[in-house]
């Protein structure tokens, strides 16, 4: 029966950009820094693009959290600590977790549905310590992060490497997310079935998703009907 999640965190469930942006602020005040708006908007910019290279495997997880900041001081014309503002930036982040609009009402009912297992390529400390501050450090059935696991998605043998420690065949699982580069490009890398979580209507480029759902309740419909046909 195909009633086994494999659920995306950031910007599937969880927050990211609130957190991400609150950090920043954080940290750039403390090194006494200009932050706005603008500020904001470029560092995601920045870091969006240094996690795609992550995913494509041009650089390690070690060398995204140094570049990052390198990249972005630069761009903003700054002459400041980097690893500091990494280090500071990174501490605030790590317990300051937002849950996106409707994701509370959203995770007891898929999981009346059947099994979760949380699959991301976040960094450990972020990802524990943003779901401990949110009580749900123990909802999940499972929880499986790339620098545990040593491969990342969207790497054929992250979700390999989720399938057999979480007992379960591809035939009966679901990958839900909102990446096309990372969650939908490794489902089908892997084999299984996807979801793509796209509420602001993007178009889709890249990996080609099994199914498109706008809303929580468009996934949940979509899982129901996906366990209705069962593992065939």
């Amino acid at each position: 029966m195909r009633n086994n999640y494999l659920l995306d965190a950031d910007e599937t469930i969880l927050d990211f950009v609130r957190s991400s942006r609150e950090s920043l602020f954080y940290a750039m005040r403390a090194l006494e820094l200009p932050c706005s708006e603008e500020t904001f908007a470029l560092y995601k910019a920045v870091n969006d693009g240094v996690w795609k290279e992550y995913e494509q495997g041009k650089i390690t997880k070690k060398q995204l959290m140094k570049v990052r900041f390198v990249r972005f001081l630069e761009r903003l014309g700054l002459h400041a600590d980097a690893e500091k503002l990494n280090d500071v930036y990174f501490e605030k982040l790590s317990h300051t977790g937002y849950l996106l609009e409707g994701a509370a009402e959203f995770l007891p009912a898929l999981k009346r549905r059947g099994r979760i297992f949380l699959i991301t390529n976040g960094t450990p400390a972020a990802q524990y310590g943003r779901l401990e501050s949110l009580g749900l450090r123990d909802f999940f059935d499972g929880i499986f992060v790339s620098d545990e696991i040593g491969y990342a998605k969207p790497d054929r043998r992250f979700f390999e490497y989720v399938l057999k420690n979480a007992a379960i065949g591809r035939a009966d699982c679901v990958v839900i997310g909102d990446s096309l580069s990372s969650d939908i490009a490794g489902a089908a890398n892997a084999g299984i079935v996807s979801v793509w979580y796209n509420p602001s209507g993007k178009p889709a480029a890249g990996a080609k998703p099994d199914y498109t759902a706008k809303s929580y309740a468009d996934i949940l419909a979509e899982a129901d009907r996906l366990a209705r046909r069962g593992s065939v």
